[in-house]
């Protein structure tokens, strides 16, 4: 199932993002600037909201099934997989941000 990036497989990315902020929201981890520069969409919502997720909660982040998940990622952005757009978005949007790389 879909977890936080907190909860994904370890990776020196995650590890440095973890120490500098903790859990991050999604919003935060893909601010419109990446999702226009990698997708068809303005926010992660309205990418979760095309593949017809409703996500209030984490637990509906987690309930999305990864088949699904990665389906609509490879889709709709230069991804082929969640967990491809969430390394990216751990590494290009928010470590080299706030490290002011």
């Amino acid at each position: 199932m879909i977890k936080s990036f907190d909860d994904c497989d370890s990776n020196p990315l995650q590890e440095a993002s973890t120490d500098i902020e903790g859990s991050i929201p999604f919003t935060d981890l893909f601010p419109s600037r990446f999702m226009h520069q990698y997708t068809q969409f303005d926010s992660i919502e309205d990418l979760l909201a095309a593949g017809g997720f409703e996500v209030n909660s984490e637990d509906d982040y987690e309930s999305i099934p990864d088949e699904d998940i990665n389906a609509l990622v490879a889709k709709t952005t230069k991804f082929d997989s969640w967990e491809e757009m969430l390394t990216n978005a751990i590494g290009d949007s928010y470590i080299i941000e706030r490290l002011g790389l």
